[in-house]
Formats: structure tokens, C-alpha cells, sequence
């Protein structure tokens, strides 16, 4: 009796609640096979939802105000039970959610998974990696560190110059006509509520195209699809095939959680070693400082440092527009038949130049303490300077320091400050010690005030004085 009274609720709870419909239309349906990798959609869901609940768990210790923000994420990291675990949780799951990302776009263009009838997804999908990079930058600034201050002020730069909206951009953002108590409430609010929001929207209806119009098939991937129709045939015949198809759960679903589940180790893995990110100091409204971005920005901005100084403020603004617009026609500008890994050539070598550029571009940055091109070597001594044991200790640390990352001597170096050993007037050890400290305004520099010993400072002045006053004798 109570055997069959259990039946009778599991079913009413069964029906009721549409769970064999959901079972049959998702769980038992058939679809064509995919290897390991393409469990990157499932990772990057997971990523999101572990996203979700640590930010919710940060929430209720997090201070959106100018005055409360920095020391409420101090206190959460050092003081609160596993705040440090769980803020580490957030911090990683962020920045592996946009290397996955990347991932899953690049693998998408190489297999041409964009190709008809999948444009809807495809373009669903290039607003979810813009949505997910956005995110990613207004979640650092609620920090509101030298980091988070550095990062705003270059986006609310980026908006300005945005044309016909780009006061109307900052303004909105600011809350006024400087940055004050109304900026961080609403990032806050768009970081916590408006893009969430919209991510949940985007996610879902990008998940329902993925069911309705499945994956790249194996039979797709070996020949011609010439339209829609044909690559529905295909793809059906795939997944009711014996070989090269398979049942959604257990066998995609086992495949597709196998990388989830790495994916989330690696994010656990990373905080039990590394921590949450580093906190720099408290973000300061009047003076200026240059912190390394995170590093999943770090190859934007040695790409940038590479520029002229004329065109790097363009790029800034226009490579996201040019790469969206690009990204969104992609599908009506392809017009192959082919698919597949092996069919194109062409998307192999473009996306492997592209990853190694940005490979290479990530490591230049991470190498260069400032946004320049970085040099290891000290400066070479000039012609007839002779330095002392000390000068000489103190044109190693120009180099350790990341003082050559911008400034030439005599002519070798980089270019981007002032030529230390070509400069009109001859600087007192006083003025040298007033600018490396605390640098002026309109020059961008970051100030070295508790970065340098004061042996390490007199050291590093001890060189410029020896190479300026011997140049101009």
C-alpha cells in the first residue's frame, strides 16, 4: 500500500510538473557524437553558475561605496570564514570563463560552426562573448584598487570617444560629471543585476538553438553541406546512426560534465595555490597610478604599448567595434560549403596566427611592468661616462625596475618617455627624487612611492646624475 501510494505522488509530481517531457525532448533525445572537447559549452555553464552563487555569497559582505568598497574586500579576503576561497572561486571562474570563451569561438570558427543553420546560435554567441567581457572588466573595478581605478579610467576614456554618445556613455556610468558616491553603486547594479540578467537571457535561448540545431556533425565535418535543409538530413542521419550517433544522457551529458568537471578543478586547484587576486592599494581619485591589468587583458595592452602614441587611442576604440562587426558577419561572409577542421585551411591559419600573437603579446606585457615594450638589459653605459660601483648597482635596477620600459638612454631604449641622457637641463638628486615618487599629473608614469627602498632610489638616481652630468659638461 504505501509502495503504491509513493508511485502515485511520483507520478502526479512527474506529470504535473512536465519532467517526462523535459526527460524525453532533452535527455533521451539523439544527437550526433562529439569528441571530449566539445564539452566547452558545459564548462563554460558551469563557469557561470559558480559565478553566480560566490557572487551572491560576496554580496552580503560587499560595500558598494567609495569609502566602503576597498576595505569590505579587504575584510572578506582576510578576515571573513573562507572569504578568501570563495572570493578565489569568483576571481579564477572569471578569468577561465573568458579563456574558455575564447576557446569555444575559436573552435567554432575553425569547424565553421557558424555555417547555416546555426547563424541565429552564432550570433547569439558573439553578444554572450561581449556580454562575458564586459562583465569581466566591471567586476574588477568593484575592487576599487589602483587596479580598478587604472581600468575605469581607460574604459570611461574609451567612452567619451565613442561618437555622437559618448558624453551621454560616461555620464551614465559616472552618475555625474565626475567619478564620485554614484559610480560604484551602478557598476554595482550592471555587474550584479543588468548583465546577469542579460547573460541569463542569452544563455538560455543560445542553449535552446543548440538543441534545435545540434552540433557540427562527423558527416558534416567530412563533406559539402550546400544549405540548411541538407545539413538537417545530415545531422539526423548522424544522430539515428549506431556509429556516429549517440543517446544525450548518459553518453554526451558524461563527456560534456568530464570537461566541466576538469575545467572547475583547475578553478579550485588555482585558489587553494595562488589565492584570490592580488589587491593592490587603495584606488586613489587624485593621483595617478599604472598597475598590470589582469592577464586576461595583458595582450590588448602590449598591443596598444606597440602602437604609435597617434593611433593607439583609435585602437583602443575602434578594435571592439571592428571585431564585433566582423564577428557578425562572419556567417553571411562565408559562404564555403566546407566544414571541419580538415576542409579549411584558411581558418586554421588564421586562428593559429591569432593565437599565437596573443600568446606572444601576453607574454611581452607580462614581461614589461608598464605599458611599453620591455627590455631585460640595463641600458649600455654612453661614451665616456664612468660609472661608480653604486651608479652601476643603480643602472641594474633601472632595468629590474622597468625604468628602460619607457625611457631611453643616450639614444637606446625604448621611446615612449623622455631620453634621460638627452635632456635639455640637468635634474638635481632632489627634482629626480620628487618625480620618481610622485611624478606630475600629465606625466604617465606610476608613482614609485613604497616601490623602492631608499638605498634603491638613491642608487637608480646616482646612475641618472652620472650619465647626465657627464653628457652635458
Amino acid at each position: 500500500m504505501a509502495g503504491e501510494r509513493m508511485k502515485a505522488i511520483v507520478d502526479w509530481t512527474l506529470d504535473r510538473f512536465a519532467v517526462k517531457q523535459i526527460e524525453k525532448g532533452l535527455l533521451d533525445r539523439r544527437v550526433a557524437k562529439g569528441t571530449w572537447y566539445h564539452g566547452d559549452g558545459a564548462a563554460l555553464f558551469l563557469l557561470f553558475k559558480i559565478l553566480l552563487i560566490t557572487g551572491a555569497f560576496l554580496a552580503l559582505s560587499y560595500t558598494p561605496s567609495l569609502d566602503g568598497a576597498y576595505s569590505s574586500v579587504r575584510y572578506i579576503t582576510e578576515d571573513q570564514t573562507l572569504g578568501w576561497f570563495v572570493r578565489g572561486l569568483h576571481y579564477w571562474s572569471a578569468g577561465l570563463m573568458v579563456l574558455v570563451l575564447v576557446f569555444h569561438l575559436l573552435r567554432q570558427i575553425l569547424l565553421g560552426g557558424y555555417k547555416s543553420p546555426r547563424e541565429g546560435t552564432w550570433l547569439i554567441g558573439v553578444l554572450l562573448f561581449f556580454a562575458v567581457i564586459a562583465t569581466s572588466l566591471l567586476g574588477y573595478v568593484l575592487r576599487w584598487d589602483e587596479r580598478a581605478i587604472y581600468g575605469l579610467r581607460v574604459a570611461l576614456n574609451l567612452m567619451y570617444r565613442v561618437p555622437l554618445i559618448g558624453e551621454s556613455l560616461v555620464l551614465i556610468v559616472q552618475g555625474g560629471p565626475h567619478i564620485g558616491e554614484q559610480t560604484l553603486p551602478r557598476i554595482y547594479a550592471m555587474h550584479v543585476i543588468f548583465v546577469p540578467l542579460l547573460l541569463l537571457a542569452l544563455i538560455g535561448y543560445h542553449m535552446y538553438l543548440v538543441v534545435m540545431h545540434g552540433i557540427t556533425g562527423p558527416t558534416e565535418r567530412s563533406q559539402p553541406v550546400s544549405d540548411a535543409d541538407e545539413q538537417r538530413r545530415l545531422y539526423k542521419a548522424d544522430a539515428m546512426s549506431e556509429e556516429r550517433g549517440e543517446t544525450f544522457f548518459p553518453s554526451t551529458a558524461a563527456k560534456s560534465g568530464a570537461f566541466a568537471g576538469v575545467v572547475f578543478l583547475v578553478v579550485v586547484v588555482l585558489t587553494l595555490v595562488l589565492g584570490p587576486g592580488y589587491l593592490y592599494p587603495e584606488a586613489n581619485l587624485v593621483k595617478s597610478s599604472f598597475p598590470m591589468e589582469e592577464w586576461w587583458w595583458s595582450w590588448y595592452s602590449a598591443l596598444a604599448g606597440l602602437l604609435p602614441p597617434w593611433l593607439a587611442t583609435t585602437f583602443y576604440v575602434g578594435f571592439p567595434i571592428v571585431l564585433f562587426l566582423i564577428l557578425a558577419a562572419l556567417p553571411f561572409l562565408d559562404r564555403s560549403p566546407r566544414r571541419g577542421l580538415r576542409n579549411r585551411p584558411v581558418a586554421v591559419v588564421v586562428v593559429s596566427v591569432c593565437v599565437i600573437v596573443i600568446l606572444s603579446l601576453g607574454s611581452l606585457r607580462a614581461r614589461s611592468p608598464w605599458m611599453a615594450f620591455p627590455h631585460s638589459e640595463p641600458p649600455p653605459v654612453p661614451d665616456g661616462v664612468q660609472l661608480s660601483p653604486y651608479a652601476e648597482q643603480g643602472r641594474q635596477l633601472f632595468a629590474q625596475f622597468g625604468c628602460n620600459s619607457c625611457h631611453a638612454i643616450d639614444g637606446h631604449g625604448a621611446p615612449f618617455g623622455p631620453d634621460l641622457a638627452a635632456s635639455g637641463r640637468v635634474l638635481s638628486h632632489a627634482q629626480f627624487r620628487k618625480i620618481i615618487l610622485d611624478p606630475p599629473e600629465e606625466i604617465a608614469m606610476p608613482p614609485y612611492e613604497g616601490r623602492l627602498t631608499d638605498e634603491e632610489l638613491n642608487q637608480i638616481i646616482d646612475f641618472l646624475m652620472h650619465v647626465q652630468i657627464t653628457r652635458h659638461r
